[in-house]
């Protein structure tokens, strides 16, 4: 193979590796924030479910998408923490 191709093959390992901390640190900030906020929740895969009276929520921190029932919706944390007292309250 070419020069290019032997430099992208050996950069792909450190790239991934970089993805894979990028991601991971998005998710431990989101996770701190709801920590900090004194927000219950769970963890899952890459995924923060709360639990409440009226259903399930999930937050996925890399896409910052959150899910109840069937209605997704983009939003930041800060939207998904108001959101999830909104129901915990009612």
């Amino acid at each position: 193979m070419g020069d290019m191709g032997d430099y992208w093959r050996d950069l792909k390992p450190e790239l991934k590796e970089r993805k894979r901390k990028a991601r991971d640190g998005a998710h431990e900030g989101i996770k701190s924030f709801f920590m900090k906020n004194g927000i219950e929740f769970e963890e899952g895969n890459n995924t923060i479910i709360f639990r409440t009276p009226h259903g399930t929520v999930a937050y996925y921190p890399p896409s910052q998408r959150m899910q109840h029932k069937n209605k997704w919706k983009d939003c930041s944390p800060t939207y998904c923490m108001n959101y999830v007292n909104k129901l915990r309250t009612q």
